[in-house]
């Protein structure tokens, strides 16, 4: 195959995703001339295309690939009876998965940073370039999500460093393999390992296998960050032929939490192999205390001093969706957050308790994710909701893909939580606002949780109580 050079024009099927939107950036920063396609694209990704001028199509068509491009890259989303993707098989056009895009014109012999694992691969992945860049390293960067300290999700940067978010979700329609095995890397943050993605993983096991792979192609002169807390990262990473580097708050960490306290800052207190290490994180919550302990890890292991790590840190303001504060009045705050597993929306639950003492928390779920559509997580989502004092459970997305004995019972999870004593109700399919509007009390702390756009209603209710 000719390798495709700057300046050829590049169509994205699934530019929407937000790895795919990142991927797009980055082919126009290198010159490429991008376009794209996608359905019901919504903010932040379809702002960040609009104001870097990718032109896109909101939905799909063989009209779109007309103007046949040098290259088709295509979003893991993606499936057969696409009709961009028949058009481009029929014409034999140039196709390629968005990690092999990365890998071969982004990547490169560059030191590659990969941060994986079930929980906190954003938020760690945004620290982690923003850091390096506060200290004087114009690392490259590609983030699953809007970071409020950069322009842009990604950026190819000048320095021989290549910071990525890691999935290990499915390459492509063609590729079955994990996307971060393309990104071949030399140093690795794996945050955790729980059982996720039951679309494409039985149990598990074979999440473990997954991440084993991952494990196995780190080099002797790389370094592997794994959290000493989880039985599955422990048990991997004894294969590692890299440095092994831990955190957590087992005594046998190398960066062990021993305590974080949250008032407007979170104070964090760490010992690093018996040295006692203080600083700050506007990051509220245990789960971001331990991200930090990830990245200071893995920075400290490629030579950033814990000094520049410090003052780096402070002025860190997070990524969008992610705990995001979106109204703040004399009787509500509107909290949009990201959480869609039952192991994370446990976690923000209790940050906002330690955030917000005293007030009732309203939460607000949509089941969206392939996992959570489905009754793989039934009991553990009603325990982890408990923590909640009212929820509304959205209808789940898209039903029809799922037999009935499949999907997430709602109505039983509506029951389940009232049986706990919490105050939950099926969220109606009009007048939403109303509902939720009806069951608000002043001093009420609203979260959406959702991987979605929640059909709008955020916006509206934010309307509403503004």
């Amino acid at each position: 195959m000719e390798k495709i050079t700057a300046g050829k024009t590049v169509h994205f099927i699934g530019i929407g995703g937000t790895a795919m939107a990142g991927a797009a950036q980055l082919a126009a920063e290198l010159g490429f001339s991008v376009r794209g396609s996608d359905q019901n694209l919504y903010p932040p990704t379809s702002t960040e295309l609009k104001a870097l001028g990718i032109p896109y199509y909101e939905t799909y068509a063989e009209k779109n690939l007309k103007y046949r491009p040098d290259l088709v890259v295509i979003g893991n989303a993606i499936s057969r009876g696409n009709a961009e993707l028949e058009y481009a098989l029929s014409q034999r056009l140039e196709l390629m998965s968005m990690p092999q895009f990365i890998a071969e014109n982004v990547i490169g012999r560059r030191r590659s940073l990969v941060i994986a694992g079930t929980h906190g691969k954003t938020t760690t992945t945004a620290l982690v370039a923003h850091i390096l860049r506060q200290a004087g390293i114009d690392a490259g960067y590609m983030i699953g999500g809007v970071a409020a300290n950069f322009p842009h999700s990604a950026a190819v940067g000048s320095a021989d460093i290549f910071v990525i978010e890691g999935d290990e979700y499915d390459t492509s329609i063609f590729d079955p393999r994990p996307k971060f095995l393309s990104y071949r890397p030399t140093h690795v943050i794996l945050n955790n390992i729980e059982f996720d993605h039951g679309d494409i993983f039985a149990d598990i096991k074979e999440v473990e296998r997954t991440f084993a792979r991952l494990i196995k192609i780190i080099p002797a002169n790389g370094v592997l960050v794994t959290y000493a807390d989880n039985a599955s990262c422990t048990e991997l990473s004894r294969k590692s032929f890299a440095p092994v580097i831990t955190f957590g708050t087992s005594a046998a960490a190398d960066y062990q939490l021993l305590n974080y306290q949250t008032d407007k800052t979170t104070k964090i207190q760490v010992r690093l192999r018996g040295e006692i290490l203080e600083f700050e994180s506007p990051l509220k919550g245990r789960h971001n205390a331990l991200n930090l302990l990830a990245c200071l890890a893995l920075l400290e292991a490629i030579g950033v001093s814990r000094e520049e790590f410090r003052r780096a840190v402070l002025g860190f303001q997070g990524v969008k969706r992610r705990l995001e504060l979106r109204l703040e009045t004399p009787d509500f705050t509107v909290i949009e957050d990201f959480a869609h597993h039952p192991t994370a929306i446990q976690a923000n639950l209790k940050t906002l308790r330690e955030i917000y003492p005293g007030r009732r928390i309203v939460v607000l779920i949509e089941p969206r994710s392939n996992t959570m559509v489905r009754n793989i997580f039934q009991s553990e989502l009603a325990e982890a909701l408990a923590d909640s004092d009212v929820a509304f459970i959205d209808r789940i997305y898209r039903p029809e893909k799922y037999r009935p004995e499949e999907r997430l019972n709602t109505e039983l999870l509506v029951k389940s939580l009232q049986d706990r004593g919490r105050s939950a109700f099926l969220l109606p399919a009009k007048q939403r606002v109303d509902a939720v509007k009806a069951q608000l009390k002043k001093g009420d702390v609203v979260c959406f949780m959702t991987n979605g756009s929640f059909s709008g209603l955020i916006e509206e209710l934010i309307g509403a109580l503004s």
